[in-house]
């Protein structure tokens, strides 16, 4: 079959031409991407040369792979598929340009261009430090609040000092009623959006200018609305509408009414002009409105003398005001069939004044002064924790760059370097990614061979919370980036969604969105799909409404019924949970769990909620703040200790009047371990008789006390002696925490709870506990990597670019919160010549009380674009959808008709879409009551604890560095495994790449991908486990990672490590005598083949020297290990195998070296 867009896609692989691609949901983006690359390949001198810009590491890593993948099998027969036959054939062609100019890429894939925006602007930076002012390269923060938050803090500071500015900063805190909270909350979301505001100030050479500047853009706003409301109005129509504004006008002045339309009174009828674009022209067009709308904004239906159409007073009079009336009547029926018309009209009653009046330009001079001094205490805060956030890191890639007519020679060097440049998902990029890619392509001349590909889909631009503007997108379709032109290309091919889904997005989704495309607003207008994949007989979409329901469970249950029918008719199908909001599944994932249905959370369940991060909570609380009894009675009730209730109460109860009774315990219990005492039962003794505990306490309670208080002494001695994760992490490691926990998901989310302890690198620079809270409650717990990959629950956002058989939209009646008002509000806008603008009004009030017009219009945009956006997300929710899709609401009948719905909130998904879908929906009355004690779950709580007598297992270290060593070991004493600090860094990789390796033979490599081989955050706690230096952290994870993904892509790998064979078994352990004693091996690998041969296979992860042959290598490694292999090849001879061939396999290298039989 032949796709409805396959002229399009043959024209995007046109190497000489730029070309900005739409590419909506479901129609190959990716791959016509590659497709791309592939064509470019075969026509550089370099690799360098290309390009590729993404926005994601995933995406990037995906990019890379499915690059080679191709690459791959263009070394391979010819595929039979015609789309395969097309990439093949590109592929192929790249690889007589690899072998022509010696690329090697398969050997060396670095050599391929493929960035995000931040490593990109990352790599310029570091290229030229001096001219991005970053100098050494410093680090990026994921999460820079805490830094926003500090430069807050040193600019309050300065509030009391005689300083230029303090004057002004009181001016702004008096605004705020002296609340510093709400202060500190302002600045941080300015800082989060400075590069809005920078460069209004730089450019700025008086504060006069800056002034100016703001009014400009705010009669700019004006003259585009004004513009896009007359463009709606036909020509035909201007005369008539002049003419009965006039009309009304002069009736209502003769009347002695005060109404908007009498400013119509002097319109010019005779030139049938209705009024201009200038703000003087707004009364003008107010009083038309007047004419034509309600106060509601909803046409008229009903005419009358309050609009200036009396009845007249005498038989002339009537006929003519009748007429008049019919005629303003027919008018309104003709304007009603305006697409877009009724919203130009909302939009002009919201415009906003075209000048700051005293108060408010009062505010935004005063706010000026600080924000300059508050952008300074940032770059200081930034050089002190040598760390910078993703905006500085864009700034200095631009100043590396220079300016659009100066240059820098990086600047020079990369236009003489880079030929082919490609952006994928163009429609999530903000103002400054563009200008990036306009200070990249400043020195392209027209017909210089170089080409810009941009790809993207403005339907699914929902990214604005980070920068993103869609308006962007529209521009430069439109208009071309800066001086190169875009040539537009629209996919419409739909290979993803059978025809049933296709079909009902587009008959609901065609008058959802907006009819007009705004570059101002980000409006953007439908276009729709063609499916490829034919309709299949099951019913494609189903709206599920709960009608005056109280209990959420109602739809819980029926998404668990969705669901278990799915997985009878349909076992390997894929099935996900998509929610606007991670709250929104708080009924869904209990149901779940009560039904026995795992299912893979991304992202969905916060951190702080899971035990193992609230017992770390108490004890980093514990040890930071020691008079904290509440911490401490947290630590002492955690599974390491378990105190019982009535042990908790007697410590509580006792001794009220010393707060500090538990630092005071911990302190005998440091002095006693100090002493030479080595009998532990009389420590014992000593330690609770000298407290008066022994009474107090069970014996229970003494034995656990008795067991955690060294481990908790000797974290009070190392107190600010070690960096603040060390040392939480060491007390837990010496309490045994890793044994408290249920599954290895917890340890992952400890790891993740200990990096946020590395970004305060020292007990003493901690900000304070309550930040560490807040910056914990922005985290989410590690998906359960054994959890059904077949049942996932996501949020909307981080479903994008995924595709699932079955889809189901929960609770699609909810709303967002909804947006405090604030002392400011801003917004950056393109106007409709492109230019970047921004737009700020502070609160204040009119003299009737009301907001000030220009605060009100940004509110009213904010809400606008927002309600734009809820469309885009529900469709990209929609289009992930294969075979069915499910969406579901809580809805209200009408009291007064029951066969009327009531509309959903103006704020919800569903709203976005409820004209086209309330003859889907199918309805669930409730015609059952639960009692709450049938809700009620009365099961007792187990309270999950270590045994009393459990030992952990000594550390066998010098003693020297026993207080500073925070990990132990497992196993009894002659099994233990020496840790040694200064151990090779290779040999803990082999060590870990090793326990992977077995990993993805237990689970199966079907179960592993490139995607989950990066989310291992495990890997970088298994090296620290082992011992691995801190300075070689980094650069070992990457190594685990890249030999765990070279393995997965190798055909070696897919060999030995399948699970599809009669035996396999991995770390394969064995005894034997060799003459009288008895020896224990261990064997990485073993299975026997479909030849019934049997493969025993050792790891080696060592690789050949620089200089040394791949060959000469591999013999030195074989004669190493060959008695030892010898030993393997036996002990399987004696299990009764005949056929044995053994091998070493070096998975750095993907080499298999066996031995001769």
């Amino acid at each position: 079959m032949i796709a409805p867009d396959a002229l399009q896609r043959e024209q995007a692989l046109d190497a000489e031409q730029s070309f900005i691609c739409e590419a909506p949901a479901g129609s190959g983006k990716t791959e016509l991407l590659i497709q791309r690359y592939l064509t470019l390949l075969a026509r550089v001198e370099k690799p360098e040369e290309i390009l590729a810009i993404t926005f994601t590491r995933k995406a990037t890593g995906e990019m890379r792979e499915r690059i080679l993948v191709a690459l791959q099998s263009a070394l391979q027969e010819k595929p039979q598929e015609a789309h395969k036959l097309l990439t093949w054939n590109l592929a192929r062609a790249a690889l007589e340009r690899d072998t022509f100019y010696n690329w090697q890429l398969l050997q060396n894939p670095n050599r391929l261009q493929i960035k995000t925006f931040d490593s990109l602007c990352a790599s310029l930076a570091r290229y030229l430090p001096l001219e991005s002012s970053l100098g050494a390269m410093p680090q990026v923060s994921e999460n820079s609040e805490q830094l926003y938050r500090q430069a807050v803090q040193a600019l309050l500071d300065n509030l009391e000092d005689d300083l230029p500015w303090s004057d002004a900063l009181a001016e702004v805190l008096y605004l705020l009623d002296n609340r510093f909270d709400k202060f500190a909350n302002m600045m941080v979301q300015l800082l989060a959006k400075r590069e809005q505001w920078l460069p209004l100030m730089a450019n700025a050479t008086e504060r006069n200018q800056i002034r100016q500047q703001l009014e400009h853009n705010l009669q700019s706003v004006v003259k585009d609305n004004l513009r896009s409301l007359r463009a709606l109005i036909p020509q035909n129509l201007h005369l008539e509408i002049v003419r009965l504004a006039a009309f009304a006008a002069s009736n209502l002045r003769a009347m002695g009414e005060e109404s908007l339309i009498c400013s119509c009174l002097d319109m010019d009828i005779p030139s049938a002009t209705l009024p201009g674009f200038s703000p003087g022209d707004i009364p003008l067009w107010l009083g038309i409105d007047a004419m034509l709308t309600t106060k509601d904004g909803k046409w008229r239906s009903r005419i009358s003398k309050s609009e200036g159409f009396p009845v007249g007073e005498n038989k002339q009079e009537k006929q003519n005001f009748k007429q008049c009336k019919q005629q303003l009547q027919t008018l309104i029926a003709e304007l009603k069939n305006i697409e877009g018309l009724n919203q130009a009209l909302a939009n002009l009653r919201k415009l906003p004044l075209t000048e700051l009046d005293r108060e408010q330009w009062t505010i935004l001079d005063a706010l000026f002064s600080v924000l300059p001094m508050l952008s300074a205490h940032l770059n200081v805060v930034f050089q002190k924790n040598n760390c910078v956030d993703f905006i500085e890191l864009n700034l200095a890639a631009q100043r590396a760059l220079g300016q659009l007519e100066e240059p820098t020679q990086l600047a020079l060097k990369l236009d003489y370097q880079l030929k082919h440049i490609l952006v994928d998902e163009f429609q999530d990029t903000s103002h400054t990614q563009v200008s990036l890619l306009n200070l990249l392509t400043a020195g392209w001349q027209i017909d210089d061979g170089r080409s810009l590909f941009c790809v993207g889909d403005a339907m699914q631009s929902i990214y604005a919370f980070r920068g993103a503007n869609v308006g962007l997108f529209l521009n430069c379709r439109e208009k071309g980036l800066q001086n190169i032109a875009l040539n537009p290309l629209r996919l419409s091919a739909n290979f993803r969604s059978q025809k049933g889904i296709v079909d009902w997005i587009n008959r609901v989704f065609q008058h959802a969105f907006p009819q007009q495309n705004d570059i101002g607003t980000g409006a953007v207008s439908y276009a729709p799909s063609h499916a490829v994949l034919a309709k299949l007989e099951d019913k494609a979409v189903c709206v599920h409404g709960f009608i005056d329901r109280q209990e959420k469970q109602d739809e819980a249950e029926n998404i668990l019924d969705i669901i278990v029918k799915t997985r009878a008719d349909k076992p390997e199908a894929s099935i996900a949970l998509l929610l606007r909001n991670r709250g929104h599944a708080s009924h869904i994932t209990p149901a779940l769990k009560k039904a026995g249905l795992p299912y893979r959370a991304v992202e969905l369940e916060p951190l702080q909620d899971h035990a193992v991060i609230q017992d770390l909570i108490a004890l980093t609380r514990a040890l930071l703040h020691p008079a904290d009894r509440t911490a401490w009675l947290a630590v002492l009730r955690a599974p390491w200790c378990g105190l019982s209730l009535a042990d908790l109460d007697a410590l509580a109860n006792y001794r009220k009047e010393n707060n500090n009774f538990f630092p005071t315990l911990l302190a005998q219990a440091e002095k006693i371990l100090q002493s030479d005492n080595d009998n532990e039962p009389q420590q014992q003794s000593d330690l609770f008789n000298a407290t008066d505990l022994a009474g107090a306490l069970s014996p229970d309670g003494q034995a656990r006390l008795q067991r955690i208080l060294p481990s908790l002494s000797l974290a009070c001695i190392n107190r600010e002696r070690k960096t603040l994760r060390d040392w939480i992490e060491g007390c837990w490691l010496k309490l045994a925490g890793p044994a408290c926990v249920e599954d290895a998901t917890a340890l992952e989310n400890a790891e993740v709870f200990f990096k946020l302890l590395e970004q305060w690198e020292y007990a003493a620079d901690l900000p304070g506990l309550d930040e560490l809270e807040q910056a914990i409650a922005k985290l989410y717990a590690t998906p359960d990597p054994n959890a059904d990959e077949k049942l996932q629950i996501m949020t909307i956002h981080k479903s994008k670019g995924l595709e699932f058989d079955v889809v189901i939209l929960p609770s699609l009646e909810r709303t967002a919160r909804s947006n405090e008002s604030s002392l400011l509000m801003w917004r950056e806008r393109l106007s409709a010549e492109g230019e970047n603008e921004l737009l700020m009004a502070p609160y204040t009030q009119t003299k009737d009380s009301n907001k000030h017009p220009t605060y009100e219009h940004l509110r009213y945009e904010e809400k606008k674009a927002q309600d734009y956006e809820n469309c885009r997300l529900l469709y990209v929710a929609c289009t992930r959808a294969k075979k069915q899709l499910h969406l579901s609401a809580f809805l209200k009948e009408n009291p007064k008709d029951q066969q009327e719905l009531k509309a959903p909130s103006s704020s919800s998904l569903l709203a976005t879409i409820w004209e086209a879908i309330q003859i889907d929906i199918k309805r669930y009355h409730s015609d059952t009551t639960e009692t709450a004690e049938e809700n009620n779950d009365s099961s007792p709580r187990l309270l999950h604890r270590l045994e009393s007598a459990w030992q952990g297992p000594t550390i066998e270290t010098p003693s020297h560095l026993d207080a500073y060593i925070p990990h132990y070991q497992y196993g009894a004493e002659e099994n233990t495994v020496k840790l040694e600090w200064q151990s090779n860094t290779a040999r803990i990789t082999g060590t870990v790449i090793h326990y992977y390796l077995q990993l993805m033979a237990q689970q199966g490599l079907q179960n592993w991908s490139a995607e989950k081989i990066q989310q291992q955050l495990s890997i970088e706690a298994a090296l620290r486990l082992h011992g691995i230096a801190r300075p070689e952290l980094k650069s070992a994870t990457e190594k685990v990672r890249a030999t765990l993904l070279s393995v997965l892509h190798s055909e070696h790998g897919k060999t030995l490590l399948s699970n599809d064979y009669s035996f396999s078994k991995s770390e394969y352990a064995l005894s034997m005598y060799s003459g009288e004693k008895l020896i224990n091996l261990v064997i990485d690998r073993t299975f026997t083949d479909n030849n019934n041969v049997t493969w025993v296979v050792d790891y080696k992860t060592a690789e050949p020297g620089e200089h040394e042959a791949l060959q000469d290598f591999l013999e030195a490694q074989k004669g190493i290990y060959e008695n030892k292999m010898q030993l393997y090849k036996k002990a399987m001879s004696l299990k009764g195998f005949s056929t044995i061939v053994s091998a070493l396999y070096f998975p750095g290298i993907d080499s298999l070296s066996p031995y001769e039989h």
